[in-house]
């Protein structure tokens, strides 16, 4: 006992000396008194302490919660988060990233969202959302080893450095696991497309020094395709609910300056595997009959968790996670208008690009009347060109393997009876291949358009043979890695009246690379309507921390703490963040927090190289000067395109002289905790000043006064071009609230009935570009439901539980509302606020469960019961109408779920 003293003396000197500060929780409403409770690390600290409930709002999702709630992913347990402003789903297929789920919490975007397992951070999937911004896929993470899953809804730089700005998604593994479990779960929807099988082994095995747990997932997804709900008017372009659905008008025509060249009949255009738009009488395409709403998948996961007492106070412990998933993507054939035609007297020149660039190319015909199938010959001197959707090439897939590995390897024991440390090596490593298919190139279809004397006319169907030539199959490889040493200690470091004052000590190191590169064709830009990015860096960092719970009172504790990050390429950034808890009475909390935070840019913002890519906007200004109204439909085609669907190229490039974001996030609330009824209040603010982002294409089109030196325009005044570079915009400004409560009714005989209500309102949301442009609102602009909420009612009996759970979004402005709103004022027209909103949503899921044994239990759900589709916002001119990072168009579906243990 002596030794021991002696040696903690030492520590507890050498500790104080060297930390100084630190932060967050301490024992919480309803602490149990006895000293002796066992300590768990709660996310948002470092610290171990006896609660989950601290100084800053942690929200838990246990595995039997999200079971009770019909959720077979945890991209489905964390969408449901009313903190969940917005997620990037495999909806999203005519993105840079079709295979991958992210989410973000609070508005702050994934790529500020940090997800960690078992409080180890994980691998950034190495294709950039949007072609920009790293993020942490969630769809490759093992749902059937998860305990629980806990919520940071507030900033922790200070805890865990960069990304940690709208919270932290902290995902708990099982351990210790003993025995096997196979589990088995059908799904389906009821409207067709979808379907989805999960398989689950579970295995584990104990000795008197340790344990080793293996999790098994194999999940097989239907794909969802848009022919599959016409109930929701997804299957095809045109539909009732929507004034701005239209038909392509890249089906098989001519358009451009001059009149008198061949347009094809409704006949020819049908025969031709094309649609007549009988309301515009031209040869269009239903590009909807095509598309998929969510990819066929199949996903392989496994999770080896392992333990071993190497003496009594020392123990060796680790994981092996590997992953591997296949996701096929299928969208519209191609649409091209990039060859441009000049007729000028009797001559006929085609060519593609600009006079004096590398991929320039022209051939001239001397006799209009027979070039081009004589498409020409009665056509006027002038420009033209063929808008023509390529269906002989197929659908335009997109096959994505991705395989995930993570290794973490290290030692956690107890000194002096009452400091537990902990040292680990971790890596971790994501690589993702790319498959693209049904695209032509560039050289591909000149030479068959201009092949031999006299060519080859768009209007008519490519052979077998010829479509073969033309077509190109691209790939593209990406690849990330994470490597990672980190070492931590904690425990008492003095003592006082109240209580023994806590600390957390420690630091880490680590490189971060990424690569990615695709074929010559695509990264010369040499494929028709296909973007592609590319690019490669590595970066360093390391980085020390310390925390401090202090007992000033018995009812107040004062936290306190401080973490330095230094980057190889944006030098340092110290992190403080001060927290009190106070405790007037057994069951009430109080809580306030401040805590600052930073973010060093995406790595593709940094070292990417450009990114090329394709998008349909309006052109306010142009349409506008033609005498139009942006969104409205006319018969002439060039007015219609430049109002409603003008094709554009995009780059997105990268910035190597970014600044890393800085700003901070506040907390204010309180938390009640009784025998029945509980409730908690969080009133919460973030602020990122210098926020990297880049400008939308359409909202540069829309902005155009303000963005103008981004847009390129032909001779005629119309968009043809928009690169938008990273930059530091001013800031960007988040505050709102949360609300939960709940209360358990103890029906003796009768079971028991427990209700929970969660909540978050946002109060403002505001951003500003630069010192000088406008405020903006994002409430007021659109796109952004100012509330969510939850209600949750669960049923148990002797070996029965039922749970109905309630899902509601707010109703919300449309996502153009603000470009409607302005050009309504700007014609002098009335506007109504009531028909540019999309209509709140309200989704239930029943579940149900009868345990037999301790060795069978059944389960049995119907998720979205009422087959509540997705609402259509009126503002939006292009399909699917509806905001797909809110809502999603699976429908009704059901399940069947059996387990049995050994």
């Amino acid at each position: 006992m002596q030794l021991n003293s002696r040696l903690a003396k030492a520590i507890r000197f050498a500790l104080a000396t060297g930390a100084a500060t630190a932060a967050l929780s301490s024992p919480v409403v309803l602490a149990a008194d006895d000293e002796n409770v066992e300590r768990i690390q709660v996310t948002g600290s470092r610290i171990q302490r006896s609660d989950m409930e601290t100084a800053t709002p942690v929200t838990v999702l246990s595995a039997d919660e999200m079971a009770n709630q019909g959720f077979t992913s945890i991209q489905d347990a964390l969408e449901s988060l009313t903190s969940s402003t917005s997620a990037m789903t495999t909806q999203s297929v005519h993105g840079f990233t079709p295979a991958a789920s992210s989410i973000s919490l609070r508005g702050a975007g994934a790529n500020r969202t940090l997800t960690l397992i078992n409080g180890k951070r994980l691998n950034q999937y190495p294709k950039p959302a949007g072609g920009t911004d790293n993020f942490v896929d969630t769809a490759n993470l093992p749902m059937e080893a998860v305990q629980r899953i806990e919520i940071l809804q507030s900033g922790g730089s200070a805890i865990y450095g960069a990304d940690a700005v709208g919270g932290v998604i902290n995902i708990i593994l099982k351990k210790d696991f003993e025995g096997v479990a196979v589990k088995y779960r059908h799904g389906d929807t009821t409207n067709g497309g979808g379907g989805n099988d999960r398989v689950a082994l579970s295995i584990g095995a104990s000795s008197d020094r340790g344990n080793v747990s293996s999790f098994i997932e194999f999940t097989d997804n239907e794909s969802l395709k848009a022919t599959d709900r016409e109930n929701f008017g997804l299957h095809t372009d045109k539909v009732p609910h929507s004034p701005f659905s239209q038909y392509s008008s890249y089906g098989a025509r001519i358009a451009g300056t001059g009149d008198g060249a061949r347009q094809l009949t409704a006949e020819e255009c049908t025969a031709g595997g094309f649609l007549w738009d009988s309301a515009r009488n031209i040869c269009g395409f239903d590009r909807s009959a095509w598309r998929d709403l969510q990819p066929e998948s199949t996903r392989f996961i496994s999770s080896t968790i392992f333990n071993y007492e190497l003496a009594d106070d020392v123990s060796f412990v680790g994981r092996l996670d590997f992953a591997e998933a296949k996701s096929v993507t299928n969208i519209e054939p191609s649409a091209i208008d990039d060859y441009d035609i000049a007729v000028d007297g009797n001559q006929l020149t085609v060519s593609y690009g600009q006079v004096g660039a590398d991929n320039y190319m022209s051939k001239v015909f001397d006799d209009k009347s027979t070039a081009l199938n004589g498409d020409f010959a009665n056509a006027e001197d002038g420009d033209y060109y063929y808008a023509r959707r390529l269906h002989e090439l197929g659908n335009r897939t997109t096959e994505t393997k991705t395989s995930n590995y993570f290794f973490t390897a290290g030692l956690e024991g107890l000194i002096a009876d009452e400091y537990n440390w902990d040292a680990s090596v971790n890596y971790g490593r994501t690589s993702v291949d790319v498959f693209g298919g049904g695209n032509a190139t560039v050289g591909g279809m000149f030479d068959y358009l201009t092949a031999g004397e006299n060519g080859n006319s768009l209007l008519e169907n490519m052979s077998p043979e010829d479509a073969e030539k033309a077509s190109y199959s691209s790939f593209e490889r990406a690849q990330s890695t994470q490597k990672n040493i980190q070492a931590n200690i904690t425990g008492s470091l003095f003592e006082m009246d109240a209580g023994d004052a806590m600390f957390a000590f420690g630091g880490e190191y680590t490189i971060q690379s990424y690569e990615t590169d695709s074929d010559s064709e695509s990264k010369n830009g040499n494929i028709l309507g296909k973007g592609g990015s590319s690019g490669a860096g590595e970066r360093k960092n390391w980085a020390t921390y310390a925390e401090l719970s202090i007992p000033v009172l018995d009812e107040l504790t004062i936290d306190a703490a401080l973490r330095y990050d230094h980057y190889d390429n944006f030098g340092g950034n110290l992190s403080p963040q001060i927290a009190v808890e106070y405790r007037p009475l057994r069951e009430l909390l109080v809580r306030g927090s401040w805590s600052s935070v930073f973010r060093a840019p995406d790595m593709h913002r940094v070292y990417g190289d450009p990114t090329n890519g394709f998008n349909t906007v309006i052109d306010f200004k142009q349409c506008q000067a033609m005498g139009g109204t942006p969104g409205t439909s006319y018969p002439d085609e060039n007015l219609n395109a430049i109002c409603n669907e003008l094709h554009i190229d995009t780059t997105t490039g990268a910035n190597q002289d970014l600044e890393a974001e800085t700003g901070y996030t506040a907390n204010l609330g309180a938390v009640w905790g009784g025998d029945s009824f509980n409730a908690s209040f969080d009133l919460w603010e973030w602020k990122l000043d210098d926020m990297v982002s880049d400008i939308s294409a359409s909202q540069a089109a829309r902005e155009y006064e303000l963005y103008e030196d981004m847009i390129t325009r032909d001779d005629k005044g119309t968009i043809t071009h928009i690169n938008a570079t990273a930059q530091n915009l001013a800031y960007q400004e988040v505050r709102g609230f949360d609300l939960t409560a709940g209360y358990d009714w103890d029906l003796n005989s009768f079971g028991e009935l427990k209700l929970n209500f969660s909540g978050t309102y946002i109060l403002n949301s505001e951003y500003q570009l630069t010192q000088s442009d406008p405020v903006e609102d994002d409430i007021e602009n659109g796109g952004l439901p100012q509330y969510r909420a939850n209600l949750i009612l669960g049923y148990f009996i002797d070996d029965f539980e039922a749970t109905l759970g309630a899902y509601h979004t707010a109703r919300m402005h449309g996502s153009q509302y603000k470009s409607f709103k302005e050009a309504a004022e700007a014609a002098g027209d009335v506007f109504v606020e009531e028909d540019h909103e999309v209509a709140s949503q309200t989704k239930w899921n029943l579940t149900t469960g009868y345990t037999f044994s301790d060795s069978i239990k059944v389960k049995a759900g119907i998720v979205n019961l009422f087959d509540a589709g997705p609402n259509f916002d009126p503002t939006a001119t292009s399909w699917p109408h509806y905001p797909r990072s809110i809502y999603n168009a699976r429908g009704r579906e059901w399940f069947v779920e059996g387990e049995v243990k050994f």
